[in-house]
């Protein structure tokens, strides 16, 4: 006889729990969710520009375990903070292997060669973060990765590659939603925290440079994503970013 074991109502509520459910329900497979075979070969080469930049976004995204690898250590006391960057890594290093692999099935030259990730890596520092940047590593999160790929996905001709987009774009969502949340527990917990957050905003900056030359965009300054960012920033804070913009001018 199976035994069904149903969980407590404040697990349910649990930060860690809720993202495990949610990374459970978006999940997918590169293996067997990809239509591989049915990629148009001949459609995908007609945007060389396009596979150009799906090559540098491809080497950003297999950075996550030196960019979150730093963060893991540091906050290895929370259980929800580790749940939630553990997803992110798993996940986001899956966007790598199926960028990847389109690329391969579509000859887009030069491959990607384990040599190239581990020379990108050997030359970025490797030891956890300062606790004081933990808040400012997770505002600077992948909200703005969702835009990106949701944009590109736009742009793209070739079927199976513009659903690929589509359902990385999803995952990002989440992701963005897991670092927010871990930003708002402890701005809740210590409200001294809100200035870091608002200047770590402020300063914002794509992981991605430590990967690559220039970090992929699909829009040349989003106004959607930059507006919804600023949005998500001042429910986080209770303080209007654009004023906190005015004051760090120079006077």
């Amino acid at each position: 006889m199976s035994r069904h074991f149903s969980r407590r109502p404040s697990d349910r509520n649990r930060l860690y729990v809720r993202h495990s459910a949610a990374s459970d329900t978006g999940a997918w497979s590169v293996e067997y969710d990809v239509d591989w075979d049915g990629v148009d070969v001949a459609l995908a080469r007609s945007q060389p520009e396009i596979l150009d930049q799906l090559r540098a976004s491809a080497l950003v995204e297999s950075f996550h375990p030196v960019h979150l690898g730093r963060l893991l250590p540091v906050v290895a006391d929370d259980v929800d903070a580790t749940t939630v960057v553990a997803l992110e890594m798993y996940e986001g290093f899956k966007h790598f292997h199926a960028l990847r692999r389109y690329l391969e099935v579509v000859g887009h030259a030069p491959e990607i060669t384990d040599a190239e990730l581990v020379a990108i890596r050997r030359r970025a520092p490797c030891q956890p973060l300062p606790s004081e940047e933990v808040v400012p590593t997770l505002v600077l999160s992948e909200h703005l990765a969702s835009h990106y790929f949701r944009k590109m996905a736009l742009r793209v001709r070739e079927p199976v590659l513009r659903a690929l987009l589509r359902t990385m774009a999803a995952d990002e969502v989440r992701h963005a939603q897991g670092a927010f949340d871990l930003v708002a527990a402890r701005v809740r917990a210590d409200r001294s925290l809100v200035p870091v957050v608002l200047e770590a905003a402020r300063r914002f900056h794509h992981f991605g440079d430590e990967a690559v030359a220039d970090v992929p965009v699909a829009e040349s300054g989003d106004g959607l994503a930059i507006r919804s960012f600023a949005r998500r920033i001042e429910r986080l804070c209770g303080v209007r970013f654009v004023d906190h913009l005015r004051a760090s001018l120079p006077r």
